[in-house]
């Protein structure tokens, strides 16, 4: 089960450092690793070498095998055996026995009567098959032992150099991970932090870019930037609802150089004689090429091609036409080819979507129109539209977002008389459902380049669901659709959504899906 979301007034818990966690998880993950592949290796080097002096020692001992097998008696065998234990401790191997055992594996001869059964703990073996008949049932085995106490001891030394390898590796890391963090992360988040409790007392200027590691300098440029947006976004919120007062001329800055938006735009020319012709031919024959899409295979090359050529191409000449249905079918018969995986999953979110239900959409109509009502706003026009999968697509890749994050998915049109209604329609808008502070734009006092001008404000329904109305008059939206047709004339590229013109263009220079 998912944990619940954590409220926003609730203050998380304070637990252990940063600087302890990404040493403890260090430590760990150091001393699983490079403690198993050393102590693996470690053991193998002791066992090879314990397997070196036992060979050694074989091969010590099978002059001596050949000498028993040739002795007369068993005063030989045990004069044998001592001279070969009395050779090696004159070269320093002590603790060397040497004696031999019956087929039965029971001590037969030694240098005395005072044969071991079993040798010390730790100590070196070796055994080496004899043929002789002094032994019952002619046969047995010469076995020499060695003491290993020395050998212990180095071993035993090598593994306390092993752990005081490994705990000095971690040591170092620690200090190095510690200084690093110090340097590169502690001090610029402390200032990254005590900027951020200074925008939350009002103070947005108070966040500076801190040194160290670019992520926290990046962080904190964002930040700084967010602060700077909401300020902006709030100071242009209280400017709007200023203007719904008493009617007054509002203040718009045009973009230099565009004497068409401040003309109030050129519409597309009107089609006259052959030019008439020639679209109803052309909207023909896109609606050909939309059916052929509609029915091939996305796995068919040849009909990936047509896609790749419709999306890049024949959306933009629906646009041209004004065609609305015939670009919205065009662009999804051409994801669906293109992006098949992506296609069905909007698709499925869309049919799972309460807020594209009929219901709820003429639920939602009857409140707007209610809530302009009451704030005494006549409108000339209320449209809603919900956005296509294709629509969806370029909006969530032209702006980063995932598909969840999406918002104007469903949008209302609201069409009034002046500017002066757009802004009292806004106020009643906002009266009547709980407004995202961050996703209004007045693009009215502040037009676009292009000459776009509407205003923008994402609501919340009592549902929770968010969704967009976007309020202008009657010039401002032929106003957008001019601006909208002199951009698609321009660049040749592709169309947004079905809402792309009363987006501003906002979302259309996406690329193309990948073949």
């Amino acid at each position: 089960m998912a944990a619940s979301p954590m409220s926003p007034s609730e203050v998380p818990i304070r637990g252990l450092p940063l600087q302890w966690r990404l040493g403890l998880s260090t430590s760990v993950i150091v001393t699983l690793v490079l403690g198993s592949l050393t102590f693996f290796f470690q053991r193998s080097e002791v066992a090879r070498s314990r397997e070196r002096r036992e060979g050694v020692l074989a091969e010590a001992a099978a002059p001596l095998a050949s000498d028993i097998e040739a002795a007369p008696d068993v005063s030989a065998l045990r004069e044998r055996l001592g001279s070969f234990e009395d050779a090696h401790a004159r070269r320093g191997d002590r603790h060397l026995r040497a004696f031999l055992r019956d087929a039965d594996g029971r001590p037969a001869v030694g240098r005395s009567d005072d044969v071991p059964r079993e040798p010390p703990p730790g100590s070196f073996r070796a055994r080496l098959e004899v043929v002789t008949s002094l032994l019952r049932g002619g046969r047995g085995t010469l076995e020499v032992w060695q003491d290993g106490q020395e050998f212990e001891q180095t071993v035993e030394r090598r593994w306390r150099f092993w752990i005081l390898s490994i705990a000095a590796a971690i040591a170092s890391l620690l200090v190095s991970l510690f200084v690093a963090y110090h340097l590169l992360i502690e001090r610029p988040l402390r200032r990254l932090v005590d900027g951020v409790g200074q925008m939350e007392k009002g103070y947005w200027s108070g966040l500076e870019i801190p040194r160290g590691a670019w992520e926290l300098r990046w962080l904190a440029h964002r930040f700084r930037n967010l602060g700077t947006q909401l300020e902006e976004t709030v100071r242009r919120l209280v400017e709007a609802e200023r203007r719904a007062g008493p009617e007054q001329p509002v203040p718009r800055i045009v973009a230099d150089g565009d004497p068409a938006a401040a003309a109030g735009g050129d519409a597309p020319p009107a089609p006259v004689g052959g030019a008439h012709v020639r679209r109803r031919l052309l909207r023909r024959t896109l609606a050909s090429r939309c059916r052929f899409l509609e029915s091939q295979d996305p796995k068919d090359a040849g009909a990936r091609a047509a896609a790749r050529v419709s999306w890049e191409r024949d959306v933009a000449e629906a646009d041209r036409l004004g065609d609305d249905g015939l670009k919205t079918r065009l662009e999804d018969a051409a994801l669906r080819i293109l992006e098949p995986a992506a296609f069905e999953e909007i698709r499925r979110r869309l049919s799972t979507l309460p807020a594209t239900n009929r219901t709820w959409l003429r639920k939602r109509e009857t409140e707007i129109r209610k809530a302009l009502a009451d704030g005494h706003v006549r409108h000339r026009a209320l449209r809603y539209r919900v956005k296509h999968p294709a629509g969806i697509w370029r909006k969530s890749h032209a702006k980063g977002l995932a598909l969840d994050q999406v918002q104007d998915v469903v949008a209302f049109r609201i069409v009034v008389k002046d500017e002066h209604d757009c802004y009292l329609a806004l106020k009643a808008i906002h009266a009547r459902f709980e407004p995202l502070l961050l996703r209004f734009k007045d693009y009215i006092a502040h037009p676009k380049e292009n000459g776009y001008r509407s205003l923008h404000t994402c609501i919340k329904a009592q549902d929770g669901i968010v969704f967009e109305v976007q309020i202008r008059t009657l010039d401002m939206h032929l106003q957008a659709e001019a601006a909208h047709w002199r951009y698609k004339a321009g660049d040749g590229l592709p169309g947004g959504g079905p809402g792309g013109a009363a987006e501003g263009n906002s979302a259309r220079d996406v690329r193309a899906p990948a073949l």
